[in-house]
């Protein structure tokens, strides 16, 4: 039967809405009843929104008893448009009361206005539309909600003037807080305290307490003027996967044997001119002091680099050593290089390290060695320093 005009008036989580009837006036919204059929609410989809209302014809009486299909959907404009979601259910009327749901809106609702239409047995779309108040939005914080804006201020902002968090975040198998940032020179994470506590603060039993990571820049950034930037509590560890470097001096060359002929002057630049005081090859060892961890981490030696200078091209470097010691008088052989090197312009040569190259709490004593050649007793090589570069776990 094709009904006539309806009105009605609606309440939507316990919000009453003005009129939605095309002609007449609204009737006072009646307690909605409870019928014994229909779903129960563990049967409707988490998320849907309640819908209680009075259905009457255009004189204002109830519609009968009895069952109708009604079509309710949401728009972000008061007319026109297409619907953001829908839902067609068959509502039970009853002294013109009904009650009923609108479902699979979830993933639409991100804090923007909306409005409700309902169309009765295709009777055709009911007018004016009327707007969703605030309640509803209570959905933007299900499990799996985005907040989306474009502002120039915080999206969501958190405050909490007691003594508690202002934000706790948990996960059982995954990261507690993830964050990105599509902007340059800006942090993922930015963590300030305006007083003179921790800045940022990251503690763990098992897994990673804070972690950074960037393509470009900084992985983790810590600054502050009066208590701590950047804690790490648990087992202490702060990871990161930068390369570092040792730089040592060539001051610190001295001759393997205190009995050879080997002399050694010292430049303004930090480096040694070594001069063999006599004929043959001379070793010399460079005393390294390194750190066996850094921040929890073990130390790996990835890379030595050599920057010197030969006199002539019949004076330079013929051996290169480095040795990680593992007790006293004992150790591994790092790397083992015959390579000759003869400059006569500052240069340098790089190797790589593979080999025993682990540095740990127990172990980071590092002897480097060079087996230096001469054309003659006042010629000389002149070792400017060593680099050393150091990676780590990760």
């Amino acid at each position: 039967m094709k009904l006539g005009r309806i009105l009605l008036s609606v309440l939507v989580l316990g919000l009453l809405l003005v009129p939605m009837g095309r002609i007449g006036q609204a009737q006072e919204l009646a307690e909605p009843p409870s019928p014994d059929g229909g779903l129960a609410v563990e049967d409707i989809t988490p998320g849907a929104i309640p819908i209680q209302g009075r259905l009457t014809d255009s004189s204002g009486n109830p519609l009968p008893d009895g069952d109708y299909e009604v079509y309710f959907a949401l728009y972000e404009s008061e007319t026109g448009g297409v619907p953001i979601c829908g839902d067609t259910n068959t509502v039970t009327v009853e002294d013109g009361l009904f009650h009923s749901y609108l479902d699979y809106c979830y993933s639409v609702l991100h804090g923007q206005k909306v409005w409700l239409a309902v169309e009765v047995e295709g009777d055709g779309e009911m007018t004016p539309r009327q707007p969703i108040y605030a309640v509803p939005y209570a959905l933007s914080l299900r499990p799996g909600a985005v907040i989306s804006h474009s502002n120039n201020t915080q999206v969501l902002s958190v405050k909490n003037y007691g003594s508690g968090d202002g934000i706790y975040a948990y996960s059982a198998n995954n990261n507690g807080v993830y964050a990105s940032s599509g902007a340059d020179n800006r942090a993922a994470v930015s963590g300030y305290n305006s007083s003179t506590g921790d800045g940022l603060k990251g503690i763990s039993l098992a897994g990673v307490g804070v972690f950074g990571g960037s393509l470009a820049s900084v992985g983790v950034e810590a600054s502050s003027s009066f208590s701590v930037a950047l804690k790490a509590s648990g087992t202490g560890i702060i990871q990161s996967s930068a390369r570092s470097y040792i730089w040592i001096s060539g001051n610190n060359l001295r001759k393997k044997q205190s009995t050879d002929s080997t002399q050694f002057e010292l430049d303004t630049y930090g480096g040694v001119i070594v001069r063999p005081g006599g004929s043959g090859r001379r070793d010399v060892m460079l005393p390294v002091t390194l750190p066996g961890q850094l921040y929890g981490q073990d130390v790996t030696l990835t890379g030595i680099d050599v920057y010197f200078k030969s006199q002539s091209d019949f004076d330079g470097i013929d051996a290169t050593f480095v040795r990680r010691q593992t007790g006293a008088g004992s150790g591994d052989t790092i790397i083992a290089d015959g390579t000759d090197h003869v400059c006569t312009t500052a240069c340098s040569y790089h190797l790589d390290l593979t080999t025993n190259n682990i540095l740990s709490d127990e172990q980071g004593v590092v002897y480097i060695a060079f087996q230096l050649f001469f054309g003659g007793s006042s010629n000389y090589v002149q070792i400017g320093g060593v680099r050393l570069t150091l990676e780590h776990d990760d």
